[in-house]
Order: C-alpha cells, then structure tokens, then sequence
C-alpha cells in the first residue's frame, strides 16, 4: 500500500471529486450510472474509499490514453463496477490494482467486460494469475509482459507441477482445460485475460 503513503490527506474522501472529474463525463450517456458509482462509493469505509478512488483515476488516466474515445454507444454495466468496488481489499498492491483498473477502464470505455469475468478475476490471488498467464503468454508476447511483471512481483516460487491446487483451482473455475495430459487455456481464461489487460493506446 506504498501509494497511501504519497496522497495527501485532503485527497481522503473525494468521492464528489472522483465522480464530477473522472466518471460522470465517461457515464455521461449511460442514464444513472454515474450516480449508482458514487452511491457504492459512498458504502465504502475510508480506506476502501482512498483505494477505490485510486484505482478509478487509473482507470480514467488509461481511458484518456487509450484510442477509443467516443463513448456514444457505450453501457457500462453498473454491477461490473461494484465488483471492482467491492473487492478494495485485494487492490491494495499496485500491480493488482493496475489489472483491476485495465478492467474499469475496459468496462468504462467499452462496455464489454461481462460480470461473471470480474467475479473470476475477484476470486484468483497472485499464483492463480501467475500460473494462468503462463499459460496464456505461449505465443503472445503481450501476454509474455504481463507473466513477466507478475514472476518478477511475486517472488512466491510458484510450483510448476502440474498437478498444482492453482491448476485444479483454476480448471474449476473454468479458466484451463487439461487434455491429453497438458493443460490449455479455455475460451473463458482468454477472455479473462483480455480484460485484465491494457487498453490499446494511440499510435
């Protein structure tokens, strides 16, 4: 939670100032979106809020540098955003919290992160992601950085036994298949992946 520790204290509480500047001009053509944001906001305590704001500016910040900016057809989808609100707690590490603001900023600017991805995502810690973005990053140089950021964050000597509680875990959630002895990424993991990963920015 090194980025506490760089606020200032009368940032603490800005929710008013997050919704105005950062998410009513994105929701603008989403009929009280931007009022069902400030009021999830406003259930938060002050450090879930402190946290939960940080991760919505990030968010804005990777809209304002993504391609895309013509949100005339976009519906965010308030229960995609509440489970980014409601899941404070596990973005108070900064990659972490940089993957669930590539997941706002997704949602916010495209409409096309479903709810039952980002509750997948809530529900997998730094292994689970380690394991299936290896398993992603074959072929996919994209996906090689991301694997690469989280091995070099998470020291954790992640098994690669196959056999592992992270690949069962993740084979019941849906997310890796195994066949013929090796395990696969499922349609489900990939679209997970795409979510968590960056906007496209300007050329």
């Amino acid at each position: 939670m090194e980025f506490l520790k760089e606020i200032p204290k009368e940032v603490w509480g800005a929710t008013v100032e997050v919704i105005n500047k950062l998410i009513y001009p994105i929701t603008a053509t989403t009929v009280g979106v931007g009022k069902l944001i400030e009021q999830k906001l406003s259930t938060l305590n002050d450090v879930q809020k402190l946290i939960a704001e940080q991760t919505l500016r990030e968010a804005a910040e990777k809209i304002s540098n993504a391609k895309n900016s013509d949100f005339k057809n976009v519906v965010v989808k308030p229960q995609v955003i509440y489970t980014v609100l409601e899941n404070t707690d596990s973005q108070s590490d900064d990659f972490i919290r940089s993957l669930w603001a590539n997941v706002t900023a997704r949602e916010l600017s495209e409409g096309s992160v479903h709810p039952e991805i980002v509750r997948l995502f809530s529900k997998l810690t730094a292994p689970d992601l380690i394991v299936l973005s290896d398993l992603h990053s074959q072929g996919s140089s994209i996906k090689k950085l991301l694997f690469k950021a989280l091995s070099s964050t998470y020291t954790l000597g992640i098994s690669r036994d196959p056999k592992s509680f992270h690949h069962v875990y993740l084979a019941d959630l849906g997310l890796i298949d195994e066949i013929s002895g090796k395990w696969f990424i499922t349609t489900k993991g990939k679209e997970l992946m795409r979510c968590i990963g960056e906007l496209e920015k300007d050329c």
